[in-house]
């Protein structure tokens, strides 16, 4: 499997990705996930001109993605997704070490990421990965809220 970053013109497939790999969460969070209201037009503009996109490629056809911005000392991760027949396989991993260190080859002190509170496998995810909370945040229905997840470079 190779992961790269993607180009401008590959950003369609990273949000077909993205929209297929968030279908789960239709009608299961609450609020909805942005993800799924997400047109490629969005995508394209909150990247640029300070972000990117990776992509996960296995025998010639993309099967995870991931978006980032760069910030004054941070790189935020985004939009982490894979196929569904791809997973379990350690590519939402892979994308996640990628991105790290695509910031510290940038001199950037560290990545963030946010998680919904009710994912709680998310956020487990993340905190095997090195992640910890380093702020919570709530909708304003109180209905959910996420954690702003930072870890080092």
């Amino acid at each position: 499997m190779e992961i790269r970053e993607a180009v401008i013109d590959e950003w369609p497939i990273v949000h077909r990705i993205m929209r297929e790999a968030f279908e789960e969460y239709r009608g299961v969070l609450h609020p909805p996930s942005g993800a799924l209201r997400e047109e490629l037009e969005d995508t394209i503009r909150k990247l640029s001109p300070r972000g990117g996109a990776v992509l996960a490629i296995a025998e010639g056809e993309a099967i995870g993605s991931a978006q980032y911005r760069v910030e004054d000392d941070y790189v935020y991760i985004g939009r982490i997704s894979v196929v569904a027949s791809a997973r379990g396989r350690g590519i939402g991993k892979q994308l996640v070490r990628f991105l790290e260190k695509l910031a510290a080859g940038r001199g950037l002190s560290e990545v963030r990421l946010e998680v919904r509170l009710s994912l709680p496998a998310n956020i487990q995810f993340y905190e095997r990965l090195g992640y910890r909370v380093i702020i919570e945040c709530r909708y304003p229905d109180d209905s959910d809220g996420w954690y702003i997840m930072a870890k080092a470079c």
